[in-house]
């Protein structure tokens, strides 16, 4: 289950490669486009000839940087977001197998208590699958060793 969810979840996440390839490919855009404006209009619609090289290129560089800054701000929040995700799984497994061991420990000593008992752990259980659901849903889904905690010896 966490093996799947932080997959979905890296597959996401740019690579530094990526993002510099998107940097450049936006400079280089708003740069070509500057100076396909200035062609049409200095050299096509005012027939005067030259180009004013000054602001194509310092635009390409600024929208480089632009987008170079923005794609890094976005991946550092998915990364942190990622991170968030997978110390929610880890708590969230840790708190399930607690309440495994003290649920099995209230049965062995005392069979006829275990009726508060399960039902405190289910309550928790499913405040723990609320939290997760309202955080991811591909967390949400039970693991196959709390399904085995929700067989109850009778």
């Amino acid at each position: 289950m966490k093996l799947k969810a932080n997959h979905l979840l890296s597959q996401q996440i740019s690579s530094d490669t990526t993002i510099l390839l998107v940097a450049i490919v936006s400079g280089f855009s708003i740069f070509a486009a500057g100076i396909l404006l200035q062609w049409l209009i200095y050299d096509d619609w005012l027939h005067r000839t030259g180009f004013r090289l000054v602001g194509s290129p310092l635009a390409g560089v600024l929208m480089f940087a632009f987008a170079y800054y923005w794609q890094s701000t976005i991946r550092e929040r998915k990364v942190e977001m990622l991170r968030r995700f997978q110390t929610i799984a880890q708590m969230n497994d840790r708190i399930r197998n607690a309440l495994q061991v003290i649920e099995c420990a209230t049965y062995a000593t005392n069979p006829q208590a275990t009726a508060p008992v399960r039902n405190a752990v289910d309550k928790i259980e499913s405040v723990l699958e609320e939290v997760l659901a309202d955080v991811h849903p591909a967390l949400a889904v039970v693991p196959d060793n709390a399904l085995k905690s929700k067989r109850r010896p009778a």
